[in-house]
């Protein structure tokens, strides 16, 4: 199947009949069928022509000159054949499925469609790249008429790093599809493979950068899964060496991050330069993982830095929740600090992840709560002075972090212990 070419799997006759290709159809039947019958597009209503091959899976397409004003991209043979595998799956759990239904009220068709536990949810199979303008678009309209968008993307966009296999490249056309359901505690993404049958769940997202994060891959073949694995999925603890890899990269933030200068990283030198910060020697005390850190895009140094210039300033002088929050907007507003698209996780504002980050600094002490809205900084920071002293510095503070009771509640969220 050419990569350019629309595929349809379900077809309508002219007595309005539904023609699907699932399930396991007899070439010779096949061929009968195409002589006796003509076949129309269920959306358009256009004709569309049966397509038999020896190399290509049989398919509908539009007839060559017309196009379907509901078709969004052109179907590769992967996803044609990872499509029909996630329809299979789902059948045989009895759970009730159609396959590219068009749904007149949000005038598009999605791969799947699942009635699972009072709930409609759409199941779209992405293999090609697309826009986060129809992306938007397309979810949008699926809420409005009350469904649920689940997307599973192609396992060719997944990338690990070759060395550290907890850690992946994520783009940010990926970071789109993340889900936050109800009772998972942290997005996550879903991978399958048409080849091998296997579907990836990417849990406990970590992110470190705009393109990496630390993560777990749960692969497991499809049929061993049910559909409800994918909305109540469990995650396994974070490994013990996690809090080395962590340090591992939090040190070539340090050594890396002034190589490769752009107008952003100028911009935010200058910033740090400008209160006494040398960037490769920001405080100790900024850039640590957080349960909600991955709410901004910006790497966790910098973005953490920026909240403590505002304590910096104050002198010891209390200072408001606003204030800091009105600092990194401004942040936002000029680009050096970025939020991270998430269209399908919804619901948390990046003020959590920067709210979380003065709790860790409450319980290591650096500041205490006047009120509910109002804090004082009462403990220096560290300001090493050499790259030695601050790696060292680096390992003492995760080792406080880890052993202090007042921090119990911090390193028990971001491990997700109270999940387990």
């Amino acid at each position: 199947m050419r990569k350019d070419v629309p595929a349809l799997l379900i077809a309508m006759l002219q007595n309005g009949e539904m023609v699907s290709l699932a399930g396991r159809w007899a070439k010779e039947r096949l061929i009968q069928l195409k002589k006796r019958e003509t076949f129309f597009c269920p959306a358009c209503r256009q004709e569309v022509v049966l397509k038999l091959g020896n190399h290509r899976i049989p398919h509908f397409a539009h007839k060559k000159g017309t196009a379907c004003p509901y078709e969004h991209e052109p179907e590769s043979a992967r996803h044609v054949t990872g499509k029909l595998d996630l329809f299979a799956w789902i059948k045989r759990q009895g759970i009730p499925v159609k396959l590219e239904p068009y749904l007149p009220s949000t005038q598009q068709r999605p791969d799947i469609l699942v009635q699972y536990r009072h709930h409609i949810y759409a199941l779209e199979y992405q293999c090609s790249t697309i826009s986060e303008p129809l992306f938007q678009k397309r979810n949008h309209a699926y809420r409005l008429a009350g469904i649920r968008p689940i997307w599973i993307l192609g396992a060719h966009h997944l990338r690990y790093q070759s060395n550290m296999p907890r850690y992946v490249s994520i783009s940010r056309f990926q970071w789109m599809f993340a889900h936050h359901f109800p009772f998972i505690p942290r997005p996550l993404l879903f991978y399958y493979c048409p080849h091998t049958k296997r579907l990836t769940r990417l849990v406990r997202l970590i992110p470190l950068s705009v393109r990496h994060a630390f993560a777990i891959p749960l692969v497991f073949p499809l049929h061993s899964l049910s559909f409800s694995d994918l909305l109540f999925s469990s995650a396994d603890l974070l490994p013990p060496s996690f809090w080395d890899e962590w340090l591992h990269h939090k040190k070539q933030w340090r050594l890396t991050f002034t190589l490769y200068p752009n107008k952003t990283t100028r911009l935010i030198c200058a910033d740090f330069y400008r209160f006494g910060i040398i960037p490769s020697l920001f405080p100790t005390e900024a850039g640590w993982p957080l349960h909600h850190g991955y709410l901004l895009e910006t790497p966790p140094f910098i973005w953490q830095t920026y909240v403590l210039i505002p304590l910096l300033r104050s002198e010891g002088r209390t200072v408001t929740l606003h204030s800091i929050y009105r600092f990194i907007e401004e942040k936002i507003r000029t680009g050096r600090v970025a939020l991270r698209v998430l269209p399908l996780a919804t619901g948390q504002r990046y003020t959590q992840a920067v709210y979380e980050y003065l709790q860790l600094l409450a319980g290591l002490g650096y500041i205490q709560w006047k009120n509910r809205h109002a804090i004082r900084f009462v403990k220096p920071l560290t300001f090493p002075t050499t790259m030695d002293e601050v790696i060292k510095q680096d390992k003492q503070m995760a080792e406080q972090i880890k052993m202090m009771p007042s921090l119990r509640d911090y390193v028990w969220k971001l491990e997700l212990k109270h999940w387990s």
